[in-house]
């Protein structure tokens, strides 16, 4: 059993301690190319504007989480045309080739070390079609990893809103994880689980949540926030989302 001096030593504790990084995978807001379903009803150039509202949304709220925060963009050639160029406090990531779960692997392979001498890490990847997520959940979301290998969110629809793993690990949870996974459909969370626990991977579950990805999820969103349940009042940033989604659709 270690000392008791080696398990209250500060710097010990410190040593231990997991690097944490967070991935925001996201397109760039252009109209007709995000959130198509949403457009649909509303237009491609106001659910463009909202997607933007989304990222900044989260850009700010996130931007003191982690030792690392990279914005994972594609295409990412786009971003220097933009008038708003890199958020501050975050780097610029290219998604690269293929599809949604070929990106995401490439992301967690990039960050996640794969050698027991290296430092343990926890890797955090969210979408932006949960614009409210706050930095207490994505604390949630490390303190899962420190009991389990992987964490989920999963999201109303099936598919997850978050994902996050703690490494080293080896290649294999890799190549298993996003194999066979039917993406855009109501199979996602599920199929990942079965994937996981095929491994033997302990496995860590935040609460559900709605994407938006519809004119309806828009419309709960803005009642979520405009009428909370338990009468305390929302968030002044969430307010505040609410006022310029509200100035957009009125636009």
């Amino acid at each position: 059993m270690p000392h008791p001096s080696l398990i209250s030593n500060p710097s010990q504790e410190a040593h231990c301690r997991a690097v944490r990084k967070l991935g925001l995978m996201a397109k760039v807001a252009a109209p007709g190319k995000v959130k198509t379903r949403l457009g649909a009803t509303i237009g491609f150039d106001h659910a463009a504007q909202i997607h933007q509202r989304f990222l900044d949304q989260l850009f700010h709220e996130l931007r003191d989480w982690g030792d690392e925060r990279h914005w994972v963009v594609t295409p990412i050639e786009s971003v220097s045309h933009l008038t708003q160029v890199t958020p501050a406090k975050w780097r610029l990531t290219d998604q690269g080739n293929g599809d949604l779960g070929d990106r995401m692997r490439r992301w967690f392979a990039d960050h996640l070390p794969d050698r027991p001498a290296l430092p343990r890490t926890h890797a955090i990847l969210i979408g932006a079609d949960c614009p409210l997520l706050t930095s207490a959940d994505i604390d949630e979301a490390d303190r899962l990893l420190r009991e389990n290998d992987l964490v989920l969110g999963p999201a109303a629809d099936g598919g997850y809103y978050l994902i996050g793993l703690s490494g080293p690990l080896a290649g294999p949870i890799l190549d298993t994880l996003w194999s066979n996974i039917p993406w855009s459909t109501d199979e996602v969370f599920q199929r990942t689980v079965a994937a996981a626990e095929s491994m033997g991977r302990r496995i860590g579950r935040l609460p559900v949540r709605s994407d938006i990805d519809t004119e309806e999820d828009l419309t709960a969103l803005l009642h979520q926030i405009e009428h909370p349940a338990d009468n305390a009042g929302a968030p002044t940033p969430h307010i505040e989302l609410a006022r310029d989604l509200r100035r957009i659709l009125s636009s």
